[in-house]
């Protein structure tokens, strides 16, 4: 026989009954139930705000990561301009030579063209990747930038090493070398075709 509402409601009310009638929940039942929903209430109210704090906390402990870091590079580049400073007019004329503050691709050309033609060899191309000049800011911190070329001589072996050395030894411009190739122009003769790929500077 399936059991009725009412005989399942007069079960439980048995069972919480007792409880009922125990002094410290009859005195203070209505107490500790408000308190209890109250505290819920609370939870759930200030759960957003503890949220909120504990993300704002995070992010300003990556501000102070961020802070300590431009801290550290602002004492860095006071102590390079210090130690700048402090150099020997001769090497800073030098470093101006070596980087200089415009783009002066007549420099750049006269030099790998004298430093062929000083070896008795011939220039067969010269060409400089397209760069975009912009106005130079007297007032914005200088930024070193590539000038990237491609460089063609034909000579003798002898000739084109020459060639190889004083440009890396320029004392005119700074010419990092990123790749050379050297072959022969073709089997009947002796001479040689190389292509040097480099790139030079210049403060803008």
């Amino acid at each position: 026989m399936k059991e009725t509402s009412s005989t399942r409601y007069s079960r439980y009310f048995t069972y919480i009954r007792p409880i009922i009638r125990i002094p410290l929940v009859k005195n203070y039942g209505s107490i500790i139930f408000t308190l209890t929903v109250i505290i819920i209430f609370i939870f759930f109210a200030i759960k957003p705000t503890v949220e909120t704090i504990l993300v704002l906390q995070k992010k300003l402990e990556n501000a102070n990561q961020v802070l300590e870091q431009l801290e550290e590079k602002s004492h860095n580049l006071a102590l390079g301009k210090q130690n700048l400073d402090g150099l020997d007019p001769q090497i800073k004329t030098k470093i101006s030579a070596f980087i200089p503050d415009t783009v002066s691709l007549r420099t750049i050309i006269q030099t790998l063209e004298q430093t062929s033609l000083s070896q008795n060899a011939s220039v067969s191309a010269l060409q400089i990747q397209p760069l975009m000049i912009q106005p130079k800011n007297s007032e914005a911190l200088g930024e070193m930038t590539e000038i990237s070329f491609t460089f063609n001589t034909e000579g003798g072996y002898l000739n084109l090493s020459s060639i190889l050395q004083q440009i890396l030894r320029s004392s005119n411009r700074l010419f990092p070398i990123n790749s050379v190739n050297v072959r022969k122009i073709d089997d009947a003769s002796s001479t040689l075709l190389m292509s040097v790929v480099g790139k030079s500077y210049y403060i803008k």
